[in-house]
């Protein structure tokens, strides 16, 4: 088939070519410039959303970072203070203070572990009949201590005679820095 040259066609032929062009233009020009671009737009936005949402989980991070060395600065410095700290000693006088030497059962000194570059010395402290509001203060006691210090084990037992009061068993830990 021969084609004719764009003179020879009647108008009609004309219009039609003419719209077909058209029609292939416009897909052209929505296929190939036009969505490309959206899903790029569209892309880009959920990229911006991910990196806004990493961008605060960073933020969160440096706080709990700051915190951290914050306290740990902290512990340092109550490393350094506690010079010449004897757990037995302090927990002894804390619990004669506060539940009484009546109260006081048994203190037992157990075996000392390395941890790193700190040695752990720990006690496991026996106290019968005591009052909830004395055991309160005297973890209170325990934690504002000179000396880092944590209660590595607690078990409470309510009193068969009187359910008020409390057998109370304790381990409490102390750490220093190896030198």
């Amino acid at each position: 088939m021969k084609l004719k040259p764009l003179q020879d066609l009647s108008q009609r032929e004309r219009l039609m070519l003419l719209a077909a062009a058209l029609v292939i233009f416009l897909t052209v020009l929505t296929f190939g410039i036009v969505q490309p671009y959206r899903a790029a737009l569209s892309r880009l936005d959920t990229q911006i959303a991910s990196r806004r949402r990493q961008l605060s989980e960073l933020q969160q991070l440096s706080r709990e970072y700051r915190n951290l060395q914050q306290q740990t600065a902290a512990g340092e410095q109550r490393l350094a203070a506690a010079g010449d700290f004897s757990l037995l000693t302090f927990v002894e006088a804390t619990s004669i203070r506060l539940a009484g030497r009546d109260r006081l059962i048994s203190m037992r000194p157990q075996p000392g572990a390395m941890l790193e570059e700190f040695r752990e010395e720990a006690v496991e402290v026996r106290l019968e009949r005591i009052r909830l509001d004395q055991l309160v203060q005297l973890l209170i006691a325990a934690d504002r201590a000179p000396a880092p210090m944590q209660v590595k084990s607690l078990r409470l037992r309510t009193r068969f005679d009187d359910r008020a009061l409390l057998d109370v068993t304790l381990v409490f830990a102390s750490y220093r820095r190896i030198s």
